[in-house]
């Protein structure tokens, strides 16, 4: 078992590394309204006699239904009408979409998590078969792992014992791709009761396929707790069963992390979601002119901020606006052909589309083009703030404050350098008035951003409150 902070801890670093997968099972499809297995094969069960609420062996049900009928048309049916009508999303399949992770991998055979991916805009690619698994879209797309089958194909469900009996002949493929990714990757199980009939097949392939080359991956546990009514003998019978299932699904390198409650999940992965963003820092500044202040140190600044960025393994986000764009470039650029790092870790260059005023929807597309930003940087830095207008006067950047309002909306660690004035000096003051929202930030942080015009002073006060972020 695992507390919460250090699965945290764990599973946000896994997602940095690009090395995080999700193995979404039953559960996170239930508060949608799709049925449990139980619900599904509630009526086969009926109809050959068996009580549903005393079988444990759910695909063992499903067989004896086939072959007492000698086909599995009723079941093809019920999954096909039952998973190809619509159901809403929940707050968790959409928080599991969100989330920077390329590799999904499911035993459901609804369309929730492709739909929940496409909803956030990514492309998806859906592997259902085997000649599925040869063919693969760009690498920006997300891979979604349907190692059950799909609703629109439910012939070739895998619901029986004898579709778990031939799925080595039929579905070979999904079994090595599953035993890369066990070895490679960090797993987070949601969604499964670990009571799912499914799970005890996948977790016997699993230990397989494994040997020796255990990884660790995590699963959510709600603590047992006794219910009105229930016995203290009952009570401690399924604490001890809960105890043991912990201790068994050790054997395959997966760590139970003890909830109170299921509703925590989402909660949970939010917070997961915001600290894996922490990595993309966005320096949003313009400038135009650095001041009488910075006249001489601007350049200075930046490039000593950049280099703190790189030498702690930050991602620069930067829209490559005037007199700061270039010397964040630069300065990475000379780090990296020094080190021979790969320029995709350290920078994301999202610099504005041609501004076309004239577009009817020119406003629209601006406020999406900075939401997009603020969406994968988990930390923003303001810096000056200026621009020159049509006429040739220096005007305030005013788009820095929509990065501003931007960032606000999905809850980014902002810092503004308010020393260096224009719109920068603007957000921090706004800040100032309202230094309960950032609780992140100490009054010495206020102090040195709001008044030091030093260089080097600044980016020290910036690296303490980068590494008090990354132990909230």
């Amino acid at each position: 078992m695992v507390e919460i902070t250090e699965f945290e801890k764990n599973y946000i670093k896994a997602i940095q590394d690009g090395s995080a997968a999700i193995f979404a099972g039953a559960g996170i499809g239930r508060s949608s309204g799709y049925m449990d297995w139980k619900n599904l094969l509630k009526e086969f069960a009926d109809s050959i006699n068996l009580d549903i609420e005393r079988e444990s062996d759910l695909i063992e049900v499903a067989q004896y239904f086939k072959n007492e009928k000698g086909s599995r048309y009723d079941i093809n049916s019920k999954i096909l009408n039952e998973f190809l009508r619509e159901a809403k999303n929940t707050r968790t399949v959409d928080l599991l979409a969100s989330m920077p992770i390329f590799y999904y991998w499911t035993t459901n055979y609804d369309h929730l998590i492709e739909d929940a991916l496409k909803n956030q805009g990514k492309a998806v690619d859906t592997k259902i078969t085997s000649d599925s698994l040869a063919v693969s879209l760009n690498n920006q797309a997300v891979t979604v792992y349907k190692m059950h089958g799909d609703c629109i194909d439910p012939s070739n469900c895998v619901i029986t014992k004898d579709d778990y009996e031939i799925y080595n002949q039929k579905r070979n493929v999904f079994t090595i791709a599953l035993q890369g990714h066990l070895v490679t990757k960090t797993f987070l199980f949601v969604g499964f009761s670990f009571e799912d009939p499914n799970l005890k097949y996948i977790l016997s392939r699993i230990r397989t396929l494994l040997g020796e080359n255990i990884r660790t991956h995590y699963c959510f546990f709600e603590k047992v707790t006794r219910k009105p009514g229930q016995t203290k003998k009952e009570f401690e019978y399924i604490r001890n069963k809960q105890e043991l299932k912990i201790h068994d699904l050790q054997r395959y390198g997966i760590q139970a992390v003890m909830l109170d409650s299921y509703t925590q999940i989402p909660e949970i992965l939010e917070h997961i979601k915001l600290q894996a963003r922490t990595k993309n820092i966005f320096i949003s500044g313009a400038a135009h002119t650095y001041g009488n202040n910075w006249d001489k140190t601007g350049v200075k600044l930046i490039t000593l901020l950049s280099k703190l960025f790189y030498d702690n393994e930050y991602r620069i986000v930067t829209g490559h606006a005037r007199g700061v764009g270039s010397y964040i470039i630069s300065t990475l650029l000379e780090n990296i052909q020094k080190d021979n790092s790969p320029l995709e870790s350290h920078l994301l260059i999202r610099a504005f589309p041609y501004e076309d005023k004239d577009n009817p929807k020119y406003v629209s597309l601006k406020k999406e083009y900075r939401d997009s930003i603020a969406e994968i940087s988990g930390i923003t830095i303001f810096i000056f703030g200026n621009k020159e207008n049509e006429n040739g006067e220096c005007v305030q950047a005013s788009g820095m404050w929509d990065e501003y309002k931007s960032a606000l909306t999905h809850n980014s660690y902002i810092i503004p350098v308010g020393s260096t004035g224009f719109v920068a000096r603007d957000i921090f003051e706004e800040m100032n008035k309202n230094r309960d929202r950032f609780p992140y930030l100490t009054s010495k942080d206020f102090d040195i951003l709001g008044t030091s015009t030093n260089p080097e002073t600044i980016v020290n006060q910036i690296r303490e409150i980068l590494l008090r972020i990354k132990k909230l």
